[in-house]
């Protein structure tokens, strides 16, 4: 029996959880891919990562054209979450919550809501600074959903 592969695709323009995936992967020897916009470039990155042009939805887009059922994406971007997780890809914050589903129709009304109190010039704090626990429980889940996978 031939064993499924899958692949760690990272949103990564403004990932904090790359160290922790890169660990898990290597050991694992899982195929990770890293997007971001050309903005974020290094020449010392290396070959996991892809570059896209400059643009609000680039790097979805890429991912969106190249994740397969199955495959792990890390990503903040709710809306992007909400378009894998009807391609059966499972969705992981880097905050270490697995987006579910069910989950769907609550977030995307929750940004509406945002994104309407935006427009009105409310701008809320944005999210605290990862914590120690927040990078464990990361690492948990993606090990998690890894090992479920026969990972």
């Amino acid at each position: 029996m031939t064993k499924f592969t899958l692949t760690i695709w990272v949103d990564a323009d403004s990932c904090p959880v790359k160290e922790e995936i890169r660990s898990i992967s290597y050991r694992q020897t899982i195929p990770v891919r890293f997007v971001a916009s050309y903005d974020h470039y290094s020449p010392d990155l290396g070959e996991e990562w892809t570059f896209v042009e400059k643009g609000q939805d680039a790097v979805d887009l890429f991912i969106l054209n190249h994740v397969k059922p199955g495959d792990v994406v890390v990503t903040q971007d709710l809306s992007l979450a909400s378009l894998l997780l009807e391609r059966g890809v499972y969705v992981l914050t880097p905050r270490g919550k697995l987006i579910k589903s069910f989950e769907v129709e609550s977030i995307m009304h929750s940004k509406y809501i945002r994104m309407k109190e935006k427009r009105r010039g409310n701008y809320g704090k944005g999210p605290a600074a990862l914590t120690r626990h927040d990078r464990m429980l990361f690492k948990e889940r993606l090990s998690g959903i890894l090992h479920e996978r026969g990972m």
